[in-house]
């Protein structure tokens, strides 16, 4: 499967749009499971206040780790590897692809499918 060899400048910036819609579409899945842990009452007998700290701190850290994995250090030679796998794993849709010229919309959808050849 031949990608682009490399993006153009404006290739490049439509990648860095695509990777911080990306991020935000993530955070928003990490605060909505921290404001679902917040918002069980303080005195539930079922589980202590210090096991929800614990719970509320480990999802927090993992988020962390997983955001500095996936996302720090980025350069732009790999901006189209990175929404390749945004879209393959399903936290870019397809229409999110449209600001995209068609080499680059139809690579990542191309990766996409062999990805999912291999499953």
């Amino acid at each position: 499967m031949a990608m682009l060899a490399s993006l153009t400048k404006v290739q490049k910036k439509v990648a860095r749009t695509l990777i911080n819609l990306a991020l935000e579409r993530e955070c928003s899945k990490l605060i909505r499971k921290v404001t679902s842990l917040s918002n069980k009452p303080l005195d539930d007998v079922e589980k202590p206040n210090h096991a929800r700290y614990i719970e509320l701190f480990k999802a927090v850290d993992s988020f962390d780790k997983h955001l500095q994995y996936r996302y720090d250090g980025i350069t732009g030679g790999h901006y189209l590897e990175v929404i390749s796998y945004l879209y393959a794993e399903g936290i870019l849709k397809e229409d999110d692809l449209e600001i995209c010229d068609e080499e680059m919309k139809n690579d990542v959808i191309r990766f996409k499918s062999v990805c999912d050849s291999i499953q």
